[in-house]
């Protein structure tokens, strides 16, 4: 006799289709979140890129050119001392103010330094320039200047190429050759200092000097 009859466990003689895991109710719920998850993430992509199209967009820095802002024809100043009187004049053909730096250019700078118990001194150039916080003044091309005779001493006239001013300091200064002459003779050098304050002239580099003779 045969008898026809599946043994527990073995599925040689099971029939109908098989089912996997994937086929289960983890697949059906995977089918189900998943169109929602990319509509999420798309949502919050939209939202991202409104916000950063919405955020002003980095400028690059300012660069001032060195262009003029203004100028002044026939230029003229005064300072004054504590007391109300004059302490120098700087005077000129045209100013020319520059923003990016603030300084000025001078066309024919005229400065006259004067006041009680010091020697008048003027300086004249081709050009000039005016620093910032007009501390300095810088004279360049042709530039002479000329002190007046004291009581104790002739009268002085420099010239050079380039010559600093330092109005409050009562300062002078060279870095270029320079020739003096104060009446009698003449002496050259490679730079000087001239202190109006301490009353003292110094001569720098190979320094050269002339004494003329009268008879």
């Amino acid at each position: 006799m045969r008898a026809d009859h599946a043994c527990p466990g073995h599925l040689g003689g099971a029939t109908g289709p098989l089912r996997s895991m994937t086929d289960g109710p983890f697949q059906q719920a995977s089918h189900f979140w998943l169109p929602l998850v990319i509509v999420g993430g798309l949502v919050v992509l939209t939202t991202w890129l409104g916000q950063l199209a919405e955020q002003p967009l980095p400028q690059a820095p300012t660069v001032l050119r060195h262009d003029p802002d203004y100028f002044v024809e026939n230029f003229n100043a005064t300072a004054y001392d504590v007391s109300g009187q004059p302490r120098y004049h700087l005077t000129a053909v045209r100013l020319t103010h520059y923003m990016d730096d603030d300084t000025a250019d001078l066309i024919a700078p005229r400065f006259v330094r004067e006041g009680a118990g010091v020697a008048r001194v003027v300086v004249r150039s081709l050009r000039g320039v005016v620093s910032a916080n007009g501390d300095t003044v810088d004279f360049i091309g042709d530039v002479r200047m000329l002190r007046e005779r004291l009581q104790d001493g002739p009268p002085i006239d420099l010239t050079t190429d380039y010559l600093r001013a330092y109005p409050d300091r009562d300062l002078v200064v060279t870095n270029k050759p320079v020739l003096i002459k104060d009446g009698g003779g003449q002496l050259r050098g490679a730079a000087m200092q001239a202190d109006g304050k301490q009353k003292t002239l110094e001569l720098s580099g190979r320094v050269k000097g002339i004494y003329e003779t009268r008879h």
